[in-house]
């Protein structure tokens, strides 16, 4: 009788296989789910900080900077400044961000006018936030 010597090495190849089948996708989805997740948390601390802070030097009035250290993650399309046209309207920092496989807009309100600008390109920035009058707040990168 003769011995089938290369059958067990053969399954192993296969069971290894289906494995790597299975295990790939999931390990592809988990890494983009992980950095999709990691983006949200930057952009919700990107807006939150740059409000706070907006309102804060807002509330002390003209005169007073603050310097904000911010986190902008890949995929920011546009940053703009909504400022309302009629009283009661509100103004907002909003930013386009290319997010779960289509654009989306992240925004905040904030209580002053705002005047300056906002990075758009990846990377760690240092915002000077600084009260030019009772109405309104500067933006620039320093």
């Amino acid at each position: 009788m003769r011995k089938k010597r290369g059958q067990a090495s053969i399954e192993y190849v296969i069971l290894i296989g289906l494995l790597l089948f299975f295990f790939i996708p999931i390990v592809h989805y988990s890494f983009l789910e992980t950095n999709n997740a990691l983006k949200a948390s930057q952009l919700d601390s990107f807006i939150s900080r740059l409000s706070k802070a907006v309102d804060a030097v807002h509330s002390i009035g003209p005169g007073t900077k603050e310097i904000v250290v911010v986190t902008l993650p890949k995929g920011v399309i546009e940053s703009k400044f909504h400022n309302g046209e009629n009283f009661g309207d509100t103004n907002e920092i909003v930013l386009k961000v290319e997010f779960y496989g289509g654009i989306s807009d992240v925004h905040a309100s904030v209580k002053p006018f705002l005047y300056g600008e906002l990075p758009i390109n990846a990377g760690t920035y240092h915002l000077k936030v600084s009260s030019i009058n009772e109405t309104g707040v500067n933006i620039s990168i320093s």
